[in-house]
């Protein structure tokens, strides 16, 4: 086989895992698909060490390994979970879920949101430093740069955009969530679901 068969084997491979992953995580395979994923992992070390001049099939190559980091680092974190007994599915968290929807690129929970502490009132329930540490852990979950985030920074921001959510439903109750989309770390502000 030349190597642009090879780039796109790998490629179908990666796609296959993912799915048996998925698979796996919602219970639907019972094994973790260790065989394929040190099948893919060997086929990765072997193209890497490989010197491709076409520069198309470089960037092919590049972006099947760069898919292939992010679904490996998503993985490792969820089988962390798991063994530590922490980890939500979607449907169970409350944030929908489904088969397209798990991995890099799809809208993750980090943290379900928290109820208000004794003596906050539901508006101002927002746990700003458990919030804050969140974000920072999402941020480095993601390897985006934390330098430079203060506490004081968050919470200013937090602030206005709550005001505006308020105003805009005319609303005296938020809520706060922090997730992973795309790769990136996200912080959402808006109506708290009812009962909720």
């Amino acid at each position: 086989m030349g190597e642009r068969e090879d780039i796109e084997l790998l490629d179908s491979k990666v796609a296959r895992l993912k799915v048996e992953y998925e698979q796996y995580f919602m219970k639907v395979a019972k094994r973790e698909p260790a065989k394929l994923r040190n099948e893919v992992d060997r086929l990765v070390m072997q193209y890497s060490n490989r010197v491709i001049t076409n520069t198309s099939l470089k960037f092919k190559l590049n972006s099947v390994v760069a898919k292939y980091n992010a679904y490996r680092q998503y993985w490792t974190r969820v089988l962390r979970e798991i063994d530590d007994g922490t980890y939500i599915r979607r449907a169970e968290a409350g944030f929908g879920g489904g088969v397209g929807e798990t991995g890099p690129g799809a809208a993750a929970p980090v943290a379900r949101r928290e109820a208000p502490a004794a003596g906050q009132s539901p508006g101002n329930g927002l746990d700003i430093d458990g919030m804050f540490k969140k974000y920072i852990d999402a941020r480095k979950a993601c390897n985006e740069p934390v330098e430079g985030l203060t506490k004081d920074k968050f919470k200013k921001t937090v602030e206005e955009q709550k005001k505006k959510v308020m105003e805009k439903y005319d609303i005296k109750d938020v809520s706060l969530k922090v997730y992973i989309k795309d790769g990136h770390a996200r912080l959402a502000i808006g109506p708290r679901e009812k009962g909720g």
